[in-house]
């Protein structure tokens, strides 16, 4: 409660700080939202509903396995492939000449999937319920910058100055 409204208690909440804090959420979502927008496909979590079925939220994470499982896509939109090494920056280089297609995550036998900012233990056990579903043979090592827990989550959305952040110095 303090994280967002920065009170004590809801005793000592008034309008205008309650005013303030939503509008603090708002702005960040949209900030999270915006940070998104140049990509043509992972630019939403919201599925939108029809006459016959409401609105889902499809977590962002979801849609990046899938999509590099997918098999009805070859090349995934907004995932690239850049190249490490002398061979594979002359392959990549020729293939402006020649029919040359470029390496999909899926043709690997291990995924390194890195989250930056945190994952949860509930997106760890989706991730690897979607690899054993689509392709159960790869391995997959899931790195992440922090552990993250239902408390410290809007901590880390709302009350932390990302702009700013504290580096320790």
């Amino acid at each position: 409660f303090y994280i967002v409204s920065g009170c004590e208690s809801s005793l000592h909440l008034t309008f205008e700080k309650a005013t303030v804090a939503v509008d603090s959420i708002f702005k960040s979502l949209r900030d999270i939202t915006s940070a998104r927008m140049h990509m043509k496909q992972f630019n939403s979590v919201h599925v939108l509903g029809s006459n016959t079925c409401q609105a889902t939220y499809k977590p962002l994470l979801k849609q990046v396995v899938e999509e590099i499982f997918n098999s009805d896509r070859p090349d995934p939109v907004d995932i690239e492939h850049i190249s490490a090494g002398l061979t594979d920056l002359l392959k990549t280089g020729f293939s402006m000449f020649m029919k040359v297609s470029r390496p999909h995550p899926k043709d690997h036998p291990l995924l390194i999937l890195y989250m930056v900012g945190g994952v949860t233990v509930s997106e760890v056990r989706m991730v690897r319920d979607l690899i054993s579903a689509h392709k159960p043979g790869i391995q997959v090592i899931m790195l992440s910058s922090t552990l993250l827990t239902p408390l410290n989550i809007p901590e880390l959305l709302f009350a932390t100055d990302h702009l700013q952040p504290d580096i320790g110095i």
